[in-house]
């Protein structure tokens, strides 16, 4: 016969006891996923995005490079980049919570699987289309070059 059993005031303590440990592991877990961040940059390095533990964009970087492509083009790699870090926050996650949850895998499997069902892995990426689209947006005069003519203005 276990000797807690026969004593309810050893059994309430060790439930306190066992209780206390979770609130720490939870408290632990919270800290930790906390702290996690994912940085993803584009192919050619011109853009990179860094996603929080909830895969909101917590930085954007874009260098002098990015800021001279096509308006299309970078908000694609923009979005590409921030798809891609979201993705590996789950791997992430896993790796800092391992050492704390242990051998629990009902637990790991929950945490790991709602972080996979809001971020699955993007498509693969299409190759960026490198012709001219028409005028841009800011064009006023439709293309027409008006340097050019021989009416003036």
């Amino acid at each position: 016969m276990n000797p807690a059993a026969a004593d309810p005031d050893a059994l309430m303590r060790q439930w306190n006891e066992q209780i206390q440990a979770k609130l720490r592991q939870a408290d632990e877990m919270k800290q930790v996923a906390n702290a996690v961040q994912v940085t993803q940059r584009s192919s050619d390095g011109s853009v990179s995005v860094t996603v929080d533990q909830n895969g909101i964009v917590s930085a954007l970087d874009l260098t002098d490079a990015a800021l001279r492509k096509r308006p299309e083009q970078l908000s694609s790699e923009i979005l590409g980049a921030m798809r891609t870090a979201q993705a590996q926050i789950a791997s992430r996650m896993q790796e800092v919570m391992a050492p704390i949850i242990g051998g629990d895998s009902a637990t790991m499997d929950a945490l790991m699987g709602g972080y996979q069902e809001r971020f699955p892995e993007p498509p693969p990426e299409q190759p960026a289309d490198r012709r001219p689209s028409g005028p841009s947006d800011d064009d006023d005069f439709g293309g027409h070059n008006f340097a050019r003519d021989d009416k003036g203005w």
